[in-house]
């Protein structure tokens, strides 16, 4: 029987299927409602409190339900610009210099509600905070406290961005819109050299027959012979674009097995079905890759796992900045596995016409949303322009005309109303971080908010890619951090060096799992992750660290203190003996960490990380250091040297 520690117990009690609060905000007499993972807010000079608002003085209202474990004894913080109103089991809580007394809390749901008021200027933030005296020090509410009233609603502004909606029914929503309106679909110049007509036929026919989870709509009725001709035609057409350049061979296929390894151990199970899978995972919402070998012409297929964003911007695949042999043996397994593995399809299609073809791209308006193409004379009509939202592409097929078929449900298409525009014409970049993780897939390989990433579910589906190497070494646990801190674990520049795929040397360079480039992302999504917590933009402090601070530091973290250095290198001296586990070089360490997230890992790293094999050097009964001898035992003190000490050797500082 395997048996669970007591403090992993503890927090397992603490995560609730659904975790989240209902948060409400009202500014100028109008209200927008959204979920949120934590109580916390942040709102800058001259930015909008939440998608739909514009800029201005508001209120804000969340609610929700603690899950608490056991009986608690509970004290509450607040940091705040604003006031900030706090009840607790419909008691209002009394806060004396930002903190209220123990409030005793049984096991089970507890109601909470906190009010926020905006300053005039209506930048202003809140974060809440708890401490029990013998469980766990001050920190963040968490996310796996809390348990939603309600289920999450459609985000109907983000499908109509998602859609590329603004493409062709234009319209101007100034500065302050949601950035995807910006983005476009792929640049089809020279398609024709690296994609074959038949599979360009048959994705002109039916995009969601080969990729369920395509925004790409369906231009042509396929049932139809005239759609069946049309679809042949247009594909006929975009084979011809081609390039004048000599093409690529197509990719050694002796290197699949190579490839196969790489596949696996990069973890692209997580967001890819398997090339030769029967079916795709309708449920999980991966792409499939069995059409692959059908798709790619000569050496394209290389070509796109080196760069997937040279032909398309806002592409969801990231960079992985796969090395040549990394991306020609990946193309070799790829190819290989998926060779007669494509979506089978009874339709038949008659020769194209690339003539006519040419001339349907054009009344169809292609180039709208497509750069390559001759710009097209018809246009849609201007969102203004709109009067009657729930036809033409919203609508049921007997009231679509000549409209596209959208790939979306019923359901959805009855959410996009005019109701959206504000939220479209108002963003955040807090909101435009929680469409993203969702729309790049950031939790099929992390952990986020108390719900496991996917890829701890199915990464076995790929494992036989290894069965011919004796020896195979998988510690996925060091490269698969969670999402749920990263906001407020690291400082907002190194966040977008991360996603930018710029942060040298990577924190993790033993491992070939490896965190993915995301470029057009990184500078929204940095900035995002850290007001999920309430927090604003933060570098690295330059203040000098105290000479004795550093001194008790480098003691503490020694071998004769806590022994850091037996699994952290420091710069280019290695780690004394990291035998299972590595850690992160102490050199990169201030560039990364902010110091408030710091000291809470210090002090519990499993409350934090369930599952790290980092130790705790605090006495679980009254949190002192374990080391009593130094600093009067004061584990915050403690912490602090090693973290001044750690500023002392940054590799930025040197």
């Amino acid at each position: 029987m395997k048996f669970t520690s007591l403090p992993l117990l503890l927090m397992s009690l603490m995560i609730p299927a659904h975790a989240e609060l209902d948060a409400s905000f009202t500014s100028a007499g109008k209200s927008k409602t959204k979920q949120v993972a934590v109580p916390a807010l942040f709102v800058g000079q001259g930015e909008s409190p939440v998608a739909g608002l514009p800029v201005g003085p508001f209120s804000a209202s969340y609610t929700g339900k603690l899950s608490i474990p056991k009986r608690f004894r509970i004290s509450f913080s607040v940091e705040s610009e604003g006031k900030v109103e706090l009840k607790v089991n419909e008691e209002e809580v009394a806060f004396s210099d930002g903190k209220s007394d123990r409030i005793r809390l049984n096991p089970g749901e507890v109601p909470i509600e906190i009010n926020f008021t905006s300053p005039e200027s209506g930048a202003g933030y809140f974060r809440l905070y708890w401490e029990e005296r013998r469980e766990f020090p001050r920190e963040p509410i968490p996310a796996s406290a809390f348990i939603s009233l309600n289920a999450s609603p459609i985000n109907a502004a983000g499908l109509f961005a998602d859609h590329n909606c603004i493409q062709c029914h234009k319209a101007n929503f100034g500065s302050s819109a949601m950035p995807e309106l910006k983005y476009a679909g792929p640049n089809l110049t020279d398609i024709g050299s690296r994609a074959n007509e038949s599979w360009l036929t048959r994705w002109i026919a039916q995009p969601d027959k080969l990729k369920p989870t395509t925004t790409m709509p369906a231009m042509v009725d396929h049932t139809k012979p005239e759609g069946a001709q049309a679809a042949a035609d247009i594909g006929s057409y975009l084979s011809s674009l081609v390039t004048e350049e000599k093409a690529a061979s197509g990719p050694d296929l002796s290197l699949s097995q190579k490839g196969g390894e790489h596949f696996h151990k990069l973890g692209c199970i997580a967001c890819h079905s398997k090339p030769d899978a029967d079916e795709p995972d309708f449920e999980n919402g991966r792409i499939p890759l069995n059409n692959v070998a059908t798709k790619f012409k000569g050496g394209s297929l290389v070509s796109f796992l080196k760069n997937p964003q040279k032909h398309h911007e806002a592409i969801k695949m990231p960079n992985f900045r796969f090395s040549d042999e990394e991306a020609s043996s990946l193309a070799a397994y790829l190819t290989k596995t998926s060779t007669g593995e494509h979506t089978p399809d009874p339709s038949e299609f008659p020769p194209g016409d690339a003539v006519r073809g040419k001339s349907l791209v054009a009344s169809l308006n292609c180039s709208s949303c497509h750069e390559g193409l001759e710009p097209s004379g018809t246009s849609a009509p201007n969102l203004a322009d709109l009067k009657d939202w729930s036809k033409g592409c919203l609508g049921p097929d007997d009231q679509r005309g000549k409209s596209p078929r959208l790939i979306l449900t019923d359901e959805e298409k009855k959410a996009i109303t005019p109701a959206i525009l504000p939220a479209l014409r108002y963003d955040t970049v807090e909101a435009y971080a929680s469409r993203q993780i969702k729309a790049l897939n950031c939790t099929s390989c992390h952990d986020y908010n108390g719900r496991d990433a996917l890829l701890t579910k199915i990464h076995g589906e790929t494992k036989s890619l290894l069965d011919h190497i004796k020896t195979a070494d998988e510690r996925l646990i060091q490269s698969r951090p969670p999402l749920t801190h990263m906001g407020a674990m690291l400082h907002t520049g190194y966040v977008e060096k991360m996603l930018l795929g710029t942060a040298k040397p990577r924190p993790r360079p033993w491992l070939e799992m490896r965190m993915p480039a995301f470029p057009l992302h990184a500078k929204h999504l940095a900035h995002g992750l850290g007001q999920h917590h309430g927090l604003p933009a933060s570098e690295p402090s330059e203040e000098k660290p105290a000479s004795d601070q550093v001194e008790v530091g480098e003691q503490l973290v020694g071998l004769t203190g806590y022994a850091c250095v037996t699994c952290h290198a420091i710069n280019e001296k290695p780690a004394v003996a990291a035998f299972e586990i590595k850690g992160i070089n102490f050199g990169i360490t201030h560039e990364r960490l902010r110091s408030e997230y710091f000291h809470q890992w210090m002090f519990n790293p499993v409350r934090l990380v369930p599952n790290t094999k980092m130790p705790r050097y605090t006495n679980p009964d009254d949190g002192t250091g374990l080391r009593p001898d130094i600093l009067e035992g004061d584990s915050y003190k403690q912490f602090e040297a090693i973290r001044q000490y750690i500023q002392s050797v940054s590799a930025s500082a040197k």
